[in-house]
């Protein structure tokens, strides 16, 4: 099997971390857009990058939905989460960042419908009662 060449400029800003990082995550954003699936990525787990199935037609899983039936919201806790929304064009995807209110629940104006080659990724947050403060207010 001939080795994959790597797309130019897929890791000047397109994907973070290293490149072996970037590439799976470009790699797996691609295998997502093709097959209807999404990439959750998980910043710190044993499995960094996965390709997850969305349902059928007609249906719609919201990014709290994710969340939720992944496991991801209740292993990790507080978290920060980017949605990178599929983009011809744009490597690494266009960037939409997602609200949550304490870390721990996505606020209702940005719990985005996922769509096919979408990848979302979660970071644990360290407790910092400054931002705490500043999530429960809105600003």
């Amino acid at each position: 099997m001939p080795a994959k060449s790597r797309p130019h400029g897929a890791f000047e800003g397109g994907f973070e971390g290293d490149a072996d990082t970037a590439e799976k995550l470009y790699y797996a954003t691609r295998e997502a857009a093709a097959k209807q699936s999404i990439v959750l990525q998980v910043v710190g787990d044993d499995e960094p990058v996965r390709v997850l199935p969305l349902p059928p037609e007609g249906q719609t899983v919201r990014v709290s939905q994710l969340l939720e039936q992944t496991g991801v919201l209740k292993k990790l806790g507080g978290i920060e989460v980017t949605l990178f929304r599929h983009a011809p064009g744009i490597v690494g995807g266009s960037r939409m960042s997602i609200k949550m209110s304490e870390g721990t629940r996505v606020r209702p104006e940005s719990d985005y419908s996922l769509r096919a080659g979408d990848r979302i990724r979660v970071e644990k947050i360290s407790s910092n009662p400054l931002k705490a403060l500043l999530d429960s207010t809105g600003i």
